[in-house]
């Protein structure tokens, strides 16, 4: 399993967007410099990926990841900004990670709402996108 070298390839993707390279995180967001709370980055959840067996044609041994991620701003249209940029950047990219094919990133077609915290100081405005990646193992030569 290659789940280190799979989150990598993607976070270091979003971050080659000029307005997302010192604002995404994996997991929560740190701190700014300064010891007060960020308000505008992207986090990113990432779990184990699923593993599943393709039979048609052969054995092949799938690994599925998904990657929450939260486009998240003090402005509602800063927050859609840094969503377009995730968009730009992963949509339909085919990752390279050693020892493995790795197919195009896909969302799903719909997008998620909107969210906000009040409880928050400053309050956040947040969209949620969920992607996928899809690999196998690298064909032998």
């Amino acid at each position: 399993m290659s789940r280190s070298a799979h989150v990598t390839a993607v976070l270091d993707r979003l971050r080659e967007h000029p307005d997302l390279t010192p604002r995404v995180f994996q997991g929560n967001a740190t701190r700014t410099e300064a010891g007060t709370p960020r308000t505008r980055y992207v986090t990113a959840w990432v779990g184990t990926p699923r593993r599943t067996e393709a039979r048609y044609g052969g054995r092949v041994d799938l690994e599925r990841y998904r990657f929450t991620l939260h486009a998240t701003s003090i402005d509602p249209a800063d927050a859609g900004d840094l969503d377009d940029a995730i968009t730009a950047q992963l949509l339909g990219w085919t990752p390279t990670v050693a020892g493995r094919t790795c197919r195009p990133m896909r969302t799903d077609d719909e997008s998620a709402e909107m969210q906000y915290d009040a409880d928050l100081d400053p309050p956040l405005y947040w969209i949620p996108s969920t992607w996928e990646l899809v690999t196998e193992p690298e064909a032998s030569a």
